[in-house]
């Protein structure tokens, strides 16, 4: 008894689950016939009611997809193998409320054919949605090709119009002599107009296959790089970019380089190459004006200091080269000498003004082994040091009395006397002399013999101070810019309109010494690629702000003490500094002008 209730129970259980999943399973008996297996869920017999007692059915019209796939199935269950062949979903609407889903699958088991018929709602659901997923794709790729076709049509229309353009542009650029080279997103070069080609002196406009812009413009390293870097940069962020190449047939070229983008390609270029040769001869020749060898200005001040150098570098004479500290006036003899027929001989400058009565002797004069403890060597002096050139004696107004009169006899006889010795030794050198005293008043104070002032002052030279001269200040503010760039590394290529303004406005009690040591220092603190009013010293920001700035040196030289002492609050380091002299020369002078020492 226990195996038939386990049977039963099998039975049962199966039955069950072909009810929970809305299976039938249909045995065919003979051409339509079939009978049923086990218990079918109940819409079976919604389709085929006379089925619900005998368990038999007819599959005829009244289900037309199943109807039809029964010649499938015949060929299914005739080939005796494990095949199933599936009808695909179909749909009855006759006998339902709503419209129910069915698949058939056919199958033969031994030699049983059978028919498996289910109801599955969520599987052709999902079926469903496939179909019309690939249905939309279908007409998406159909409507993508059909824009595919009319975007060929336009882009062909469009490639006939540009063409035509491109030939209209580049008459246009012909008849109007813009030189312009065009350049695409590689680098290559697609188009070189008539004027671009006779202006780089190429052979003719047509080009080879893969020419690269940078063989185009045979450009130096530095150019290259600058124009490159344009090349990357944004529109609104282009400058225009100078440059120098050479042409094959040797002339140079002085290039402003200016980039557009291509309207019809972003990613490609269009070069305007401006002509700026004559330009940069006439800004040298400009230049050459402004500058005479190391001297820097355009003032009137400077322009007759150099037309007096011009004057005197003819000559051999004795000059005596007036001006106040810090105004250049060892530039002025450098550039005597450099103008003068003596330029391949030495240049040797000595400042007086911090040397006692014995140094100063020795070394003007030279000394013989022995002639004083210390001198362990025969040594010459710089007189003779300098045989065939210049000599350059700074602050000669500090030199002591008795020195005078060595120095007096020397430029007299054109022979000087070592120390120690008796012999002379003949000498032949320009003697240049400089000084910020007033020498006619040392003279009448006793401190300057009268006799050397005539010597020295055969001819002289006054160079202004710079708050007379302040049209000079941007060209000197742009060369001591350079200076720092090369020496601090810092790329800072002008001055702010404010700092700019600020400079102009203060006065220079320390000249053009005063303005390089004020860039300088400005440079260190900037931050930026160009001096701003804050990075500048604290005095010149004074000055802006309205509140009392440091006076006027006065000319009076006791006047002119008494105002350092003032600025530097007493301090005499700080005092012979802003007076460019040494500290030993600074005591000398207060005691001379009857000034306190401490």
């Amino acid at each position: 008894m226990a195996p038939d209730t386990s049977s039963r129970a099998q039975d049962v259980l199966c039955s069950t689950l072909l009810q929970r999943f809305h299976f039938v399973i249909l045995e065919h008996m003979a051409g339509t016939q079939f009978r049923i297996l086990g218990h079918p869920p109940s819409w079976l017999f919604r389709l085929y009611p006379e089925a619900e007692g005998t368990l038999k059915l007819s599959v005829d019209s009244r289900t037309p997809v199943l109807h039809n796939f029964l010649a499938d199935a015949a060929d299914v269950w005739d080939a005796h193998d494990d095949r199933i062949g599936h009808s695909g979903f179909w749909t009855e609407r006759t006998v339902f409320e709503q419209p129910w889903h069915f698949e058939a699958l056919a199958l033969r088991v031994e030699a049983r054919r059978l028919l498996v018929v289910q109801h599955n709602r969520t599987a052709y659901e999902q079926q469903a949605s496939t179909l019309q997923q690939a249905r939309d794709q279908a007409l998406q790729q159909h409507e993508q090709e059909r824009g595919h076709q009319r975007t060929r049509h336009r882009l062909n229309r469009q490639l006939v119009d540009m063409e035509r353009s491109r030939d209209d542009v580049a008459a246009i650029l012909q008849e109007l002599g813009l030189a312009t080279v065009l350049i695409d997103r590689e680098g290559l070069v697609r188009f070189v107009s008539a004027s671009a080609a006779g202006l780089l002196e190429l052979p003719s406009p047509a080009l080879d296959q893969g020419l690269r812009w940078d063989s185009l413009l045979p450009l130096t390293k530095a150019d290259r790089l600058a124009l490159q870097a344009l090349l990357d940069q944004p529109l609104a962020q282009r400058e225009r970019v100078r440059c120098h190449l050479e042409t094959p047939a040797g002339r140079r070229l002085w290039l402003d380089i200016e980039l557009h983008d291509d309207p019809r390609d972003q990613r490609s270029k269009i070069a305007f190459l401006h002509d700026m040769t004559d330009v940069y001869h006439l800004r040298r020749l400009l230049e050459q004006k402004a500058h005479y060898f190391d001297l820097i200005g355009k003032s009137r001040g400077m322009t007759e200091v150099y037309e007096q150098i011009q004057d005197l570098a003819r000559v051999d004479s004795t000059v005596l080269i007036e001006g106040e500290t810090g105004t250049g006036k060892e530039l002025v003899a450098r550039a005597l000498h450099q103008a003068s027929a003596r330029r391949t001989g030495p240049f040797i400058a000595a400042n007086c003004a911090g040397l006692t009565d014995s140094l100063l002797g020795s070394q003007l004069f030279g000394h013989k082994k022995g002639a004083f403890t210390g001198a362990i060597d025969d040594q010459q002096g710089l007189f003779e040091a300098a045989q065939g050139g210049v000599l350059f004696l700074d602050e000669i107004g500090d030199i002591p009395h008795t020195v005078q009169t060595n120095l007096l006899r020397v430029l007299q006889e054109k022979e000087v006397t070592r120390l120690g010795e008796t012999r002379p030794r003949k000498v032949n050198v320009r003697v240049l002399t400089a000084t910020h005293h007033n020498l006619a008043q040392d003279v009448a104070k006793g401190t300057f013999r009268a006799d050397l002032l005539y010597r020295v002052r055969v001819a002289r030279i006054h160079l202004p101070p710079l708050k007379d001269r302040k049209e000079d200040i941007p060209l000197l503010v742009t060369s001591f810019l350079a200076e720092g760039r090369a020496s601090m590394g810092k790329l800072i290529h002008r001055a702010s309109p404010g700092a700019m303004a600020m400079l102009m406005e203060y006065h220079w009690p320390g000249n053009v010494r005063e303005l390089k040591s004020t860039i300088e220092c400005a440079m260190i603190h900037c931050k930026g690629d160009q001096l701003e009013a804050a990075d500048l010293p604290p005095e010149l920001r004074r000055q802006q702000a309205g509140l009392p700035s440091d006076p006027v040196a006065p000319h009076d030289e006791r006047s002119r003490f008494v105002s350092a002492l003032g600025q530097a609050r007493g301090n005499r380091t700080k005092a012979a500094r802003l007076l460019g002299m040494s500290r030993a020369t600074f005591y000398r002078r207060l005691t001379e002008l009857d000034l306190p020492t401490s």
